[in-house]
């Protein structure tokens, strides 16, 4: 009879449950997380980071376009020199106007203030003439009332 237990309990260990077969893949797997969690553990306490790459790479060789000819930039130089000489040219011109323009206006401006001047004293003058007349009326009127 002893014989028949230790059959059954020797056949029980030989054919694990699908649970058990869970339990120890779980643990197993659990194991490789804690693992990994203690070496990060100890890389941060360590000051260790993880390996970082140099971005450019300075040792890698690029394409780059062939340096410009002497000539084309001369050439170039040459048009920026004649394209601001036109330009300063331009400008200069466009002041000479904006000048003739400018002293054409005060030409007009003064002709208008010397005319309103003018027109001023002419109404000064009629104002006076006016009041002459008013009084010289006033003395006549008071003389055909003393009569």
């Amino acid at each position: 009879m002893w014989k028949l237990t230790s059959v059954l309990a020797i056949g029980n260990i030989a054919a694990p449950a699908s649970v058990e077969v869970a339990g120890w893949v779980g643990c197993l797997f659990f194991l490789a997380a804690g693992w990994n969690q203690v070496e990060k553990f100890f890389d941060r306490r360590a000051n260790r980071g993880a390996p970082r790459e140099i971005q450019p790479q300075p040792l890698s060789v690029s394409k780059f376009e062939k340096p410009v000819a002497d000539s084309v930039c001369a050439g170039r130089h040459q048009e920026a020199r004649q394209e601001c000489q036109r330009l300063e040219q331009e400008i200069a011109q466009l002041r000479g106007q904006g000048r003739a323009e400018v002293a054409e206006l005060h030409h007009k401006i003064n002709k208008v203030d010397r005319e309103v001047g003018e027109l001023k004293a002419c109404l000064e003058l009629n104002n006076q003439q006016l009041m002459r007349i008013d009084t010289k009326l006033d003395r006549a009127i008071e003389r055909q009332s003393a009569k």
